[in-house]
């Protein structure tokens, strides 16, 4: 875990945690390259793998919700293959954790992103509990 500046998240290096996803027809546009809403989808699937052991931790009723993602799109990828999505753990906080994400496509760094998570019990922000906690700042257990 480390503060934003020193991360470089288009550095494959950064990452503790991969996930992969292969590309769909569905994720292209017109131009029959990869589209914005997929890359949107790409960052969701390494950030929903990254928290899910966390996750295993949590008590009834605890969940994660999205409160913020920021996403830089870097280069144009096409089909076919599959897009590598690197996850990282930016920042842990008491309610809140951010996550940093690199796509790449054939060993090229096509999206960067910043997704905060805000910690629900029930409807109500709460502070993530020590197992959570714990387990997040361990890393994956990959």
């Amino acid at each position: 875990m480390s503060e934003d500046a020193e991360i470089d998240l288009t550095d494959p290096d950064s990452f503790e945690f991969w996930a992969v996803e292969n590309i769909r027809i569905a994720d292209t546009d017109m131009g029959g390259h990869i589209n914005n809403t997929a890359i949107a989808g790409y960052v969701e699937s390494g950030r929903v793998a990254r928290l899910r052991t966390a996750m295993d931790q949590r008590g009834p009723g605890e969940r994660w919700v999205i409160a913020n993602v920021n996403i830089d799109f870097r280069a144009e990828a096409h089909p076919p293959g599959q897009v590598r999505i690197g996850t990282c753990l930016l920042k842990l906080g008491g309610k809140s954790v951010t996550l940093g994400a690199g796509i790449f496509k054939d060993d090229r760094c096509i999206a960067t992103a910043h997704s905060v998570m805000v910690f629900l019990q029930g409807t109500d922000t709460a502070p993530i509990p020590d197992a959570v906690r714990q387990s997040l700042a361990a890393g994956p257990k990959v």
